[in-house]
Parts: structure tokens; C-alpha cells; sequence
């Protein structure tokens, strides 16, 4: 679950999951959602890795989905989370469709503000991004 809170400038988004492994996910979700791809008919698609070392959260969120944002431009895909592992380091497995346009930007995932935390049973995150 995911939705848009509003914020003096850019855009914060708020994810809710009940694992750390839902809130990547649903935070891929929530950065497509935002970006609202045109998916090219016929599209190939592709699969790609992300490895980062563990990190401090939020810490490592940013770095993940600015790592899938940072793809997203480079090979003009937009990407879903097929699988997901967070232990000494975050290994994710993405699938990838081309797209022909994105109806909005994304400069940046930013840490300004970003939080991730555990309350009462379920994963929280807040993250802004630039646009």
C-alpha cells in the first residue's frame, strides 16, 4: 500500500508493508505509479540484478530505488521487483519492460527527511522525491 502525502516541494511518498522486503517493493510500485510509463506494445523484457551492502535504513531505500531510478533512464525500462533478499547485503531481482514515455520525471530520490521504521507490527517508510 502506498499513496502520495503532500509537501512544501516535491514529492513525499508514504509506504506501508508488513516486511522490509514489501516496502522496496511497493516503493518500485509507488516511483512507477508516479512516473505513469506508456509500456511499448510488443515490449521485450529484461532482468536485471541490484546488489547493494546492507546499509542503515533508511539509508539503504535510497540508495535501492535511486540504483532503479538511475536504470530506469539508462535502459529506458521501467522495472518491478520479481525478487527481493535482504540479509548481509540487499539482492534484488527486477524485470524490466521498455517503454516509449514517461507522463512525468523524477530528478532524484533524496534522503532529506526519508525514514523507515516498525510500528505497531508494520514497516513504515517516507522518502521525497525530486521532480
Amino acid at each position: 500500500m502506498f499513496k502520495f502525502l503532500k509537501h512544501t516541494a516535491d514529492i513525499k511518498i508514504y509506504v506501508e508493508g508488513n516486511s522490509l522486503e514489501e516496502i522496496f517493493k511497493e516503493s518500485v510500485e509507488a516511483i512507477n505509479s508516479f512516473l505513469k510509463p506508456k509500456i511499448k506494445k510488443n515490449a521485450l523484457s529484461k532482468n536485471i540484478e541490484i546488489i547493494l551492502p546492507k546499509n542503515k535504513q533508511p539509508e539503504l531505500l535510497i540508495d535501492f530505488l535511486s540504483e532503479v531510478l538511475a536504470k530506469v533512464y539508462i535502459e529506458k525500462l521501467i522495472f518491478v521487483v520479481k525478487e527481493i533478499f535482504i540479509n548481509e547485503n540487499l539482492w534484488v531481482k527486477l524485470e524490466g519492460k521498455e517503454f516509449v514515455s514517461l507522463k512525468k520525471e523524477i530528478k532524484a530520490v533524496t534522503y532529506h527527511q526519508a525514514k523507515l521504521e516498525k510500528k505497531n507490527g508494520k514497516y513504515i517508510a517516507e522518502f521525497i522525491v525530486d521532480i
